[in-house]
């Protein structure tokens, strides 16, 4: 997801980002990052497996919709378990559409684990 008050494109690791410590920039970051929270952070059944670093993609909502943003490194590490049979599952809530990114490169997951292409706008 990009970030314009740091020119982030979406698709690219943020210049402060550090996979040991997280953000180097934390305490003077933009308001756009200290209100974003990751779905991984807010929702307590998802254990540390679901990670962003260790999942190696991130999940945010907007109404109706989940966006899982891939590391554009490990574009398809949504695919492994548990977390396709998650995303799956949820895909089958009619209420949810679930989208996944690897840069402006996407799919839209179906309940039955199918997938259609989407490209970010």
């Amino acid at each position: 997801m990009g970030v314009e008050a740091l020119a982030k494109p979406a698709g690219r690791w943020c210049r402060h980002f550090r996979r040991a410590s997280g953000c180097d920039a934390y305490e003077v970051r933009p308001d756009a990052c200290r209100i974003f929270n990751c779905t991984w952070l807010l929702t307590e059944a998802l254990d540390g497996a679901w990670k962003p670093t260790t999942a190696g993609f991130l999940m945010h909502s907007e109404p109706g919709r989940l966006i899982v943003e891939c590391d554009p490194a490990r574009p398809h590490d949504w695919r492994r378990s548990p977390y396709q049979e998650t995303l799956t599952r949820w895909a089958g809530d009619p209420a949810l559409e679930v989208l996944i990114f690897a840069g402006r490169q996407g799919v839209r997951l179906q309940a039955d684990g199918a997938t259609s292409p989407v490209r970010r706008a």
